[in-house]
């Protein structure tokens, strides 16, 4: 600790502006501690700030000189130096829940914010270790990032809360000195409950799951069964009767960049199937966002976006527009909408479909989306669908959401291949008997016997099984399974592994990560950013 403090008061590092410190200054701490985290090391007011790397962990450190105890507010052992009639004290504080939320307040560019309308991606990290990879992917590019990400479902299957999503985000942004805007995303809510509790850990943005009232029945009601469902949806058949009013003409919509125009007409049939199928799901956003705007007071304080993309058939442009009349009518401004696109948007693997259908649809999505809003439209499952991006890049003109998730476990997992075979080999074989019981929530078309005997291929090739979507598929499913499995005396048996795996090869797994979602970056054409 000696030597930090001395190259401290040598360079002057308590006199300069606040703001990261140089390069040359940060790149000697390296080399007195090979755990420091260069891109940490800040001028803050009075004192630095530094992020050290401790096993399977960080630890905050704060420098003061000459002055009262470092980092006020924050919990941790104070030192003291000694240094040329200088008195340097030191603050060591462990990444808690608490010194996170005080991070937050005295560093404020680690605290997510809502990112309107500019193209945004989504990075989920199911283990809270891989956001500083995701730094590195999108340093260069303009695109602005998600990195506190994760459903409900997810969070449930790894035993994690909004809290540790949250925190570990925020302590990976000041690991990398990431001071651009970022957001996090409260993914695919459906309670109140869990909008709240995402609300109360500093989540910005809500992406709402209405699909437990969406009624897929309607597309094969007869007339008189069709007539009675869209008469229950209203208590007041004047209230039906304005929605009838409201499709009565045909909504043309002109594109206002290139003039292109589009009409759509709802004859009574049509209304009322898209009516009954999509109306209570509609009216349960609404709810969350009235819900969101009580917490928030203001609409301009959090992102808010409808996904109706875990839907058996895709979503029709005509039932899209439904969604956005309704929502306008209603007051309720989506940054994204996410509807189900043509095609299978599989876990972890590329599109599988035809690419000039999902093309055309598109053009209507995005038609719809700049008319209706403007909003983003918000590509789900969107991991590894290389050969659709351009597309996407292309018809939204970057006016999209990308969102991912089990790709970056995905990536772990790859290192641990590649470094730690036997353990590999363990969570396959353990996979393999999971697969079954853990894809009933995923709609996935994975043939397991399409898998090699992992017995019989060498170590060195192991990490070339994720070429494959099968074996992709396999161990993107079954995360949470392996991430959560116990042994009979209560014992995880694989978590604690695979992270002293990923933290003994800690710059492998952020390279594997930053080459993977550079790729992505540049197949939706995502622009260099301008420094």
């Amino acid at each position: 600790m000696r030597e930090l403090v001395e190259l401290l008061l040598k360079n002057k590092c308590f006199d300069m502006e606040d703001g990261e410190i140089k390069k040359d200054i940060t790149a000697e701490l390296k080399r007195i501690d090979s755990d420091i985290y260069e891109r940490s090391a800040r001028k803050n007011g009075s004192e630095i700030f530094l992020l050290k790397r401790v096993r399977r962990g960080r630890r905050l450190l704060v420098f003061s000189v000459d002055g009262g105890e470092p980092g006020a507010g924050f919990c941790g052992e104070v030192t003291q130096e000694e240094v040329e009639g200088k008195t340097v004290r030191i603050k060591e504080c462990d990444a808690t829940r608490d010194n996170a939320e005080k991070l937050r307040t005295v560093l404020p560019f680690t605290k997510p914010r809502p990112l309107g309308l500019k193209t945004s991606f989504g990075m989920g990290d199911r283990m809270g270790i891989a956001t500083p990879g995701h730094i590195r992917a999108t340093r260069g590019y303009d695109i602005y990032p998600i990195f506190a990400q994760q459903s409900i479902r997810e969070m449930e299957r790894t035993g994690r809360s909004p809290e540790n999503v949250m925190d570990d985000a925020c302590w990976a942004v000041f690991q990398e000195g990431w001071t651009r805007p970022f957001g996090a995303d409260a993914d695919h809510l459906k309670t109140e409950k869990d909008v709240r509790a995402t609300a109360a850990a500093g989540f910005t943005f809500f992406t709402i799951d209405p699909s437990e009232h969406l009624n897929f029945s309607a597309d094969s009601l007869s007339g008189s069964e069709l007539g009675a469902a869209f008469d229950s949806l209203f208590q007041d058949s004047e209230i039906k009767n304005l929605l009838i009013e409201r499709y009565s003409e045909p909504f043309v919509l002109r594109d206002p960049e290139s003039g292109a125009t589009e009409r759509f007409e709802f004859d009574s049939d049509e209304l009322a199937r898209i009516a009954v199928k999509f109306l209570p799901a509609v009216r349960y956003t609404i709810k969350m966002y009235r819900l969101l705007l009580e917490i928030f007071i203001e609409a301009d304080r959090f992102d808010f976006e409808m996904s109706v993309d875990e839907t058996p058939a895709p979503t029709t442009p005509k039932e899209h527009l439904f969604v956005a009349v309704e929502l306008k009518r209603a007051g309720v401004p989506v940054q994204s909408l996410a509807p189900r696109y043509p095609g299978e948007f599989q876990k972890g693997i590329d599109f599988i479909g035809d690419r000039d259908e999902f093309y055309q649809g598109l053009e209507s999505h995005a038609l719809i989306a700049r008319c209706m809003g403007p909003y983003k439209l918000s590509i789900h499952s969107g991991s590894d669908k290389f050969s659709i991006f351009p597309i996407v890049g292309k018809i939204t003109r970057g006016l999209y959401h990308e969102k991912t998730a089990g790709t970056s476990y995905l990536a772990a997992i790859r290192v641990v291949a590649r470094r730690n075979p036997s353990l590999y080999r363990e969570i396959h074989e353990f996979a393999l008997q999971r697969f079954e019981t853990d894809r009933a929530s995923y709609h996935v078309t994975t043939k397991l016997d399409m898998i090699p005997n992992v017995n019989k291929i060498a170590d060195d090739h192991l990490e070339f099984l994720f070429d494959s979507i099968d074996a992709r598929q396999l161990i993107h499913i079954t995360y949470g399974s392996v991430l959560t499995h116990r042994d009979s005396s209560g014992s995880l048996v694989f978590y604690d592994r695979i992270m002293e795996t990923l933290d003994e090869y800690e710059e492998e797994h952020y390279s594997e990560l930053e080459a993977h979602f550079k790729r992505h970056m540049e197949s939706l054409g995502a622009g260099k950013l301008r420094i």
